[in-house]
């Protein structure tokens, strides 16, 4: 009697379109499998440790990169290049250039501010990667494993103690070579976000850097909206006569 043909595998995709059903093939492949090996469902168990909605990690990457770093990139900066251009255009006050002085500062804080936000949205995109191998792994492995598994539980239906022992005793150690190796999947994701934690918290602890907050003028130079009045009286109407001759004295 030939042994049964395995179900056809699924695959793991590796492409970010394809992301959200990477978990669910592997684990439908897990599933067939491990109904023909049960220690396989302990390797699984152990690799559902690193399920991860990897589609949105690729969004909030978007998000970081091109909804706050993309805008505050050119546009933001040719925005306040020009205010502080049209400031002088028609503002003789000697703080005109005081006002050009903060708004040069202001472009270099949100500059800084911008990197940091490309940064943010960097290691998010890391993260989305790193969990995109670490299922592609998975489902490789899987895959790898399948035909084997199903060929050794064939072998191992066979009436013959001379074939169905050495059979049985392959398909534990294809077992407990799974759960070996998922183990140190499951530890290498680890480190990687201990170090993606790390990263994360110093550029989002870096002090004033992403605090606009801390931009926010204070002491004598803070405003109180709420208070302040624009006085709308006229200046002076007095205009001073014309003289064709300097005035005799006393008058």
């Amino acid at each position: 009697m030939p042994p049964p043909r395995p179900p056809a595998p699924t695959g793991a995709p590796s492409a970010p379109g394809n992301a959200a059903s990477v978990v669910d093939d592997v684990m439908k492949n897990f599933k067939k499998v491990a109904r023909k090996e049960y220690l396989l469902v302990i390797a699984a168990a152990m690799a559902a440790l690193g399920i991860a909605h990897i589609p949105d990690m690729y969004q909030a990457s978007a998000n970081w990169r091109t909804g706050i770093s993309g805008p505050l990139d050119k546009p933001a900066n040719q925005l306040m290049r020009g205010i502080s251009t049209d400031s002088g255009k028609d503002w003789i006050a000697e703080d005109q250039e005081a006002f050009a002085r903060a708004v040069d500062e202001f472009i270099v804080h949100v500059e800084t501010v911008r990197k940091h936000a490309e940064a943010v949205g960097s290691s998010v995109e890391s993260v989305a990667k790193m969990y995109m191998s670490y299922w592609t792994s998975i489902g490789s492995l899987v895959i790898a494993v399948l035909p084997l598994v199903f060929s050794l539980w064939a072998l191992a239906k066979v009436p013959h103690p001379a074939v169905s022992v050495p059979a049985r005793i392959a398909k534990m150690l294809v077992g407990v070579s799974c759960i070996v190796t998922v183990g140190m999947f499951v530890d290498a994701v680890m480190d990687f976000l201990k170090a993606a934690n790390n990263i994360m918290s110093a550029v989002l602890g870096a002090g004033a850097a992403v605090q606009l907050a801390t931009l926010a003028p204070t002491g004598g130079s803070a405003i109180n909206f709420k208070e302040a009045k624009i006085e709308w009286t006229r200046p002076s109407s007095f205009t001073e006569p014309r003289r064709t001759a300097p005035a005799p004295y006393g008058n």
